[in-house]
């Protein structure tokens, strides 16, 4: 089974440094992407330290629709760090 792992994305950074906003380095790595099994999402896949939530979403939706065409039917594992902890917070509260 071949697995991708990608972490500290810091997609939807305020400043806009994100490598993921650049259309052909995004297509090459979800061009990689395709021939994994699965993917590992590490930590750091979202910057919400800097703007809200809905903010950082909608900049990252772009890769996420890309990534799950990419990924079709294939499982996703994300890893919550320091940068992206929110996206935890329902699992830690239960």
């Amino acid at each position: 089974m071949r697995t991708a792992i990608l972490s500290d994305l810091h997609l939807g950074s305020a400043f806009d440094e994100d490598v993921l906003r650049d259309a052909a380095i995004r297509r090459a790595l979800l061009d990689e992407l395709a021939a994994a099994d699965r993917l590992v999402l590490l930590g750091d896949v979202l910057e919400l330290r800097e703007l809200p939530l809905a903010t950082v979403l909608a900049g990252a939706r772009p890769f996420f629709e890309e990534l799950g065409e990419a990924m079709a039917g294939k499982p996703v594992v994300l890893v919550p760090g320091n940068h992206d902890h929110r996206l935890a917070e329902p699992l830690l509260e239960r």
